[in-house]
């Protein structure tokens, strides 16, 4: 396997152990609606113009909207040496473990 797969209720702890760029791939219009905090926009279809910048030393951690999309991503990344983590179930996910975690504290 070229990527590793994130599980929500684990995604605090590895956010703070790796400081990972989070990469949101959603379309811009998504990404406005709403996104994981400190999540940067770099949407899927317009990987051409960003793809080049993005840091090869850095863990990346992909979401998408439901999962699928980044898994691809994550796995096409990692073939090329990145070190890529991606959410499984991606924001829909991620925003029921935010939700329940902000209730919590």
């Amino acid at each position: 396997m070229t990527f590793n797969l994130v599980n929500p209720t684990n995604l605090e702890d590895m956010i703070w152990r790796y400081n990972p760029l989070i990469m949101d791939i959603r379309p811009r219009e998504e990404y406005e609606k709403g996104h994981w905090p400190e999540a940067l926009c770099f949407p899927n279809d317009e990987i051409d113009r960003w793809k080049n910048k993005i840091p090869r030393k850095r863990i990346l951690l992909i979401y998408c909207e439901h999962g699928g999309s980044s898994m691809v991503l994550a796995r096409t990344l990692g073939r090329e040496g990145y070190r890529t983590y991606t959410v499984v179930g991606g924001y829909e996910a991620m925003k029921k473990v935010q939700k329940n975690y902000s209730q919590n504290y």
